[in-house]
């Protein structure tokens, strides 16, 4: 059975390798402004230990924590702790101490705003108080050529791995964005428009041939004795038939066209730039298609096969007729008329009454 990944474990892996790079080329800079003042091997050892061997340390225990993302975060306050206390080792060098200390700021903000990026300052006191316990208080401002080659990769490749980090962050929100976007617009089960989003869509469409007088139309679906395949096949069955029909109409219409789930058997579609005629011949075409195709549901293991019909009532907007809820109404008075001639029937809808264009058997 598969685990769940604890919270927060993408947001360790970004430090992990944010806290590698950086304090493997603080390292460098670190050990340069250190050599010209002879420090004792003990501190040297003390230098390895948090550039080198740390990064993996936190990383190890962050990532097998119960909460890795508050581990990670702990273990951020750790590094400025510490970084706190090589400023001081290094006699508060301004080179050194300034693209030290940017790297630990860096990290601050972008793991939790400015809010953690103050917090982090409070708490690099401690490791200043640490460093003057143990030197006293040293300044080194000599500057060193080793000390000025020294910072060159980290002006250069630590902005590259935060820029790379962040780009991938925004991709990711981006991505996120985009499937809540496409669940509030979409039916879970047929994967087309849902009703809410398939109105709103419908009334822009209002809006705009109000002011380009072209035409508009509407197909409103139903499938014919739908509660007749729920209660003899099955609603997997019933869930099945939803799909299909909603993938055999989509099939069937341009992109331009709105395809959306109604309710419960029912479907909608919005044909902008087509008239009440050019309507009924696709309601004609897609009624068509349904009665010739096979509904089979994948997951039934007697393999029963069905046939299904639908019927279809095709409005055009009027907009002396009223608004969205009037043209609704006009399309399923004839979608009614369909149904009462027998199902399995395109009807029209015209002032005062409901026309069938052609007989269909």
């Amino acid at each position: 059975m598969a685990t769940e990944k604890p919270h927060g474990l993408r947001f360790v892996k970004r430090v992990y390798l944010a806290r590698s790079l950086g304090l493997g080329l603080g390292c460098l800079i670190m050990s340069a402004a250190l050599w010209p003042y002879h420090p004792s091997h003990m501190l040297w050892v003390a230098l390895i230990v948090n550039c080198l061997i740390w990064p993996h340390a936190a990383y190890f225990i962050s990532s097998r924590s119960i909460n890795p993302y508050e581990y990670e975060r702990r273990n951020l306050l750790i590094d400025v702790v510490l970084g706190g206390f090589w400023v001081v080792a290094m006699g508060f060098n301004p080179i050194a101490s300034s693209s030290l200390t940017m790297m630990l700021w860096m990290n601050l903000v972008a793991a939790g705003g400015v809010s953690f990026f103050v917090r982090g300052l409070l708490v690099s006191l401690l490791g200043y108080a640490l460093g003057l316990l143990m030197f006293d208080f040293q300044w080194h401002a000599h500057i060193t050529d080793e000390l000025i080659y020294s910072l060159i990769p980290m002006l250069i490749l630590y902005p590259i791995l935060i820029g790379s980090i962040t780009y991938n962050i925004s991709m990711q929100l981006h991505r996120q964005k985009e499937l809540l976007k496409h669940l509030s617009r979409t039916d879970s089960l047929t994967d087309i428009f849902n009703r809410g989003y398939w109105e709103l869509r419908a009334r822009e469409e209002i809006v705009r041939v109000r002011r380009s007088h072209s035409p508009l139309s509407l197909l409103l679906i139903d499938i014919d004795h739908f509660k007749g395949v729920n209660d003899t096949y099955g609603h997997s069955m019933g869930d099945h038939v939803l799909q299909q029909v909603a993938q055999y109409l989509q099939w069937n219409l341009r992109e331009s066209e709105l395809l959306g789930r109604y309710g419960g058997e029912e479907f909608g579609i919005i044909l902008p730039d087509e008239d009440i005629n050019m309507a009924w011949q696709l309601g004609e075409r897609l009624r068509e298609f349904i009665a010739q195709a096979e509904f089979q549901d994948p997951s039934d293991p007697s393999h029963s096969r069905l046939r299904c019909t639908i019927s279809i009532g095709v409005a055009a907007f009027s907009d002396s007729a009223g608004d969205f809820s009037s043209w609704v109404r006009a399309a399923d008075a004839a979608l009614y008329q369909a149904k009462h001639m027998g199902r399995n029937k395109c009807v029209m809808y015209v002032p005062e009454h409901s026309l069938q264009r052609e007989e269909n058997v």
